[in-house]
């Protein structure tokens, strides 16, 4: 009798310590996740990064997780709040969704769609203002009512896709918008509209003059190719400039497209260029096929 007694003694109290257990793990992971969810809506969002500190610990790992080089970076949560104003720089008032949200005791798994513009230039794309999307995720760890660490992957490609699209996007809503063509070409001849040193996004080439007048260059070659025709086959050219202190550099990047035979070539002053270029080229061609 006493063996049974203790055996459901022993079960009872087992039992307690199971649900005093369970209910410890729920408490954790409902608070867990009302964490993470008021990190999100407070400060990832870029409503208020600047109350960082009521939902990051002192020091927070947060592991990158990318497959060719993952790192650690130590961040704090003033360093966290201007990590999130880099943000607004780069995409305005951007719009914060968090599509999943999972917690499990300390740790919290969530997913985001952040839809914002292109205001900045980002990893050598100029800003286009058009919309850029970002789909990420990551895993909280929560210690002592705060995030701790976590572990975060974006993606990637599918930004630099987004990327690399308005860039061509851009081009095509800038030269939809002018009222003229590249070129003309009428019994053999092309006449060339002046071109300015504008980059694949339609922003001027730089930071230098050279780097300006070698898109110029580059710009007009692409003119002559859609013809096909070439450097070589230009019979006139009329260079503006905004400055005749570039003259020099001008005739330094100009040489560089003829092999020592050079169209016959007019260089004018004016006092300001479209798009505040510092440089515009046009061009007359000849095709001597014709």
């Amino acid at each position: 009798m006493k063996k049974i007694l203790f055996a459901c003694l022993s079960i009872l109290t087992v039992s307690i310590q199971i649900t005093t257990a369970q209910k410890m793990s729920t408490t954790q992971t409902e608070e867990s996740e009302k964490i993470v969810s008021a990190f999100f809506e407070v400060v990832r969002s870029g409503r208020e990064p600047d109350r960082a500190a009521e939902f990051m610990a002192d020091t927070v790992l947060a592991h990158q997780m990318n497959s060719e080089n993952p790192e650690v970076v130590k961040r704090s949560p003033q360093n966290y709040a201007d990590h999130v104003k880099e943000f607004l720089a780069l995409y305005g008032r951007y719009d914060l969704e968090v599509t999943e949200l999972i917690a499990n005791g300390n740790k919290v798994y969530a997913r985001w769609k952040q839809t914002g513009k292109h205001l900045q230039d980002i990893d050598g794309h100029k800003a286009t203002n058009l919309p850029l999307t970002e789909i990420g995720s990551a895993v909280y760890r929560i210690a002592n009512g705060k995030i701790a660490e976590y572990w975060i992957q974006l993606d990637r490609r599918g930004f630099e896709l987004q990327l690399q699209q308005n860039e061509k996007q851009a081009i095509t809503d800038h030269s939809d918008k002018l009222p003229f063509s590249d070129a003309v070409g009428t019994g053999g001849t092309v006449y060339i509209s002046g071109q300015i040193g504008t980059n694949g996004a339609a922003h001027l080439a730089g930071p230098d003059f050279s780097a300006e007048a070698g898109q110029v260059m580059k710009n007009l070659g692409d003119v002559l190719k859609e013809h096909n025709l070439s450097y070589k086959d230009l019979v006139n050219v009329t260079i503006y400039l905004t400055s005749m202190d570039n003259y020099n550099a001008t005739n330094e990047v100009y040489k560089k497209y003829f092999n020592g035979r050079f169209p016959a070539r007019v260089c004018i002053a004016v006092k300001e260029l479209p798009m505040n270029a510092r440089i515009e080229i046009a061009g007359i061609a000849q095709n001597r096929s014709y």
